[in-house]
């Protein structure tokens, strides 16, 4: 075997390992995040405690530390299963998922600091010295873009790579089948599924098993 091939080969063989750990990661991050927000209530300002804020401080300022590296998981993930497609890959579809994965990290980003926003004013809104309204705002903001955008750009990304597989086929059927269902659910449905927001780091994760798997299979066949 020659030098190039045998770069070739080791290289071909990183991909799918480089992005497996990056999707594992993303997937983690994400669910993570999510867990840490969940008994975020809207409660009104006036009733909550010094313990409640703490809390909540204390969740809120681990999220904003781990929805960055998050979001850099996800377009590292993203940019090598763009290089794993290689020659095979559609522009066109191409251009959608690179786009909507980048306007996905961004909102999530955006999402990530209207939270740090939120838990920066709730305690002057406990003292009364600002208004209510804006700690609703903050949530019903919160909301819209993890529950509606977010989703939905999630449902974009999934159904252009899905397509980019379907044309390419690097992917088996089963899997590229799974992503046009979850798509089409999440571009019509999202505000309606209220776990969506763990179901897309859920796809990512088993892409990701899947792409470990795949390196495993083929580290052993050139072992062979």
């Amino acid at each position: 075997m020659s030098e190039g091939n045998e770069v070739l080969i080791r290289r071909r063989l990183r991909s799918p390992r480089s992005a497996a750990l990056a999707g594992i990661l993303y997937s983690l991050l994400t669910v993570i995040s999510m867990v840490l927000l969940s008994n975020l209530v809207t409660d009104a300002p006036a009733d909550l405690t010094s313990d409640q804020l703490e809390t909540w401080s204390r969740s809120a300022s681990l999220v904003l530390v781990l929805v960055p590296f998050a979001g850099i998981a996800f377009l590292w993930f993203t940019g090598v299963i763009r290089e794993r497609i290689g020659d095979r890959e559609d522009r066109f579809f191409a251009t959608i998922y690179f786009g909507s994965a980048i306007a996905l990290v961004v909102m999530t980003f955006i999402w990530a600091a209207t939270i740090g926003a939120i838990i920066g004013t709730l305690a002057l809104a406990a003292d009364g010295l600002i208004d209510n309204d804006i700690y609703i705002f903050g949530f019903a903001f919160m909301n819209q873009i993890i529950g509606n955008y977010v989703v939905r750009m999630a449902g974009v990304y999934m159904l252009s790579i899905g397509s980019v597989w379907m044309r390419a086929e690097v992917m088996p059927r089963w899997l590229t089948i799974i992503t046009f269902i979850v798509a089409l659910g999440f571009l019509f449905f999202a505000s309606e599924i209220r776990e969506a927001r763990f179901i897309f780091p859920a796809w990512v994760f088993l892409v990701s098993v899947y792409l470990l798997i795949l390196n495993y299979r083929r580290s052993n066949e050139e072992l062979e």
